[in-house]
């Protein structure tokens, strides 16, 4: 059996009453060995619970990083709406055992295990994001994000989505439907068909608007809605995720995972939700925003102005993203522009094209438009 590696501060951490406090408990030799070839086993047999949609070079890599740490504790337990309790591993590394990692979840990748540092202090702070006494209501969370997922095809609706995202190990695998404005659990759910008859009444779709299923993350209580904007002009359809959620403190992690991953995630983003969003781009309408004026083409133009239409969340910002275009140079795009503005009811802006068009059907058009919105 290998010898844990025994920094004195790790020595120091592991007799401090502060760590049993967090719900921190310390492996024995015989665990941590135990523990160590049941993580190896996973990444060796690519066992789908540690894939998590990764490519083959990034799961290759997360194979090589897990293979450099020992488990060496667990932390405390998080319980999804089922009842399912996960507890995470506390890992130290074999050779520079610098400071403590936690792994929220054994199955997680390496690239988000959070640095916890060498103290009782700095591991409560670790935790602290995603060890929550209550669930925060998704009203009072104070950042929101918005990114476009894909267009539909074969392997993109919005059932498949819901089925990627309840499988996910980063988030509560229940889901509720547009029906429901706000989350409608409130506690762990009944067993047997009480629980199930709740589980598929919450899943209900409003009969109007944009269908949606939303998730809560497993740790830090983040929400993660998926929305499917079909038609947005005939066969086009366009799914895009919103979070919600409280700023965390791992910039350095999320942008290692950028890198790595070719992602563009917000910085202060949660670990949870990040790891939910692995494998599907996750383009924020800054970067899509950025990249029209480059298009040549009137056609890659028009869809991303239909992208960011389906990300802009109030009028005022899809006003300043078609007012860019009101007057581009081809008639097809300016139809495009005008007839997202009206089904958002933009008079002004309308008004304002009619006045300028020289075309005279689409300006009849026009007119005829903003009159309707008188």
């Amino acid at each position: 059996m290998p010898t844990l590696p025994a920094p004195k501060w790790f020595e120091a951490l592991k007799k401090d009453p502060k760590a049993a406090e967090s719900g921190i408990r310390w492996f024995t030799p015989e665990e941590a060995e135990a523990k160590r070839a049941e993580l190896a086993h996973w990444y060796e047999t690519g066992d789908a619970r540690v894939r998590h949609h990764l490519p083959d070079a990034a799961f290759a890599a997360a194979k090589e990083q897990a293979a450099r740490f020992v488990p060496v504790g667990e932390g405390p337990a998080t319980t999804d709406r089922q009842g399912h309790k996960t507890r995470g591993w506390l890992m130290l590394g074999k050779q520079s055992a610098d400071e403590l990692k936690v792994a929220l979840s054994p199955v997680h990748p390496p690239f988000l295990w959070l640095g916890a540092g060498q103290t009782a202090a700095t591991l409560k702070d670790a935790l602290a994001p995603y060890f929550l006494s209550y669930v925060p209501s998704e009203e009072k969370m104070a950042r929101t994000v918005r990114g476009f997922l894909g267009t539909g095809g074969p392997k993109l609706d919005l059932i498949q989505l819901h089925d990627r995202y309840k499988e996910s190990a980063f988030l509560d695998g229940l889901a509720w439907g547009s029906a429901f404005k706000k989350d409608p659990y409130l506690d762990t759910v009944p067993k047997g068909p009480e629980g199930q008859d709740m589980i598929r009444r919450y899943r209900e779709q409003a009969p109007t608007g944009i269908p949606t299923f939303s998730f809560r993350s497993l740790f830090s209580k983040s929400v993660l809605r998926a929305e499917a904007h079909a038609n947005v002009t005939p066969g086009v359809h366009i799914f895009v995720a919103q979070v919600r959620y409280h700023a965390a403190k791992q910039a350095a992690l999320i942008r290692d995972l950028n890198q790595r991953l070719g992602m563009r995630l917000p910085e202060d983003l949660p670990v949870d939700v990040a790891g939910a969003l692995i494998g599907l781009p996750f383009d924020p309408p800054e970067l899509i925003r950025a990249a029209l004026p480059k298009q040549p083409e009137p056609a890659k133009i028009s869809f991303g102005l239909l992208c960011l239409d389906c990300l802009d969340s109030d009028n005022a910002a899809a006003e300043k993203d078609l007012r860019e275009y009101a007057s581009h140079a081809d008639g097809g795009v300016r139809q495009l522009v005008a007839n997202l503005a009206l089904r958002r009811g933009l008079k002004s802006l309308l008004t304002e094209m009619a006045g300028r068009e020289q075309h005279p059907e689409l300006k009849k058009q026009l007119t005829e438009a903003a009159q309707r919105l008188a």
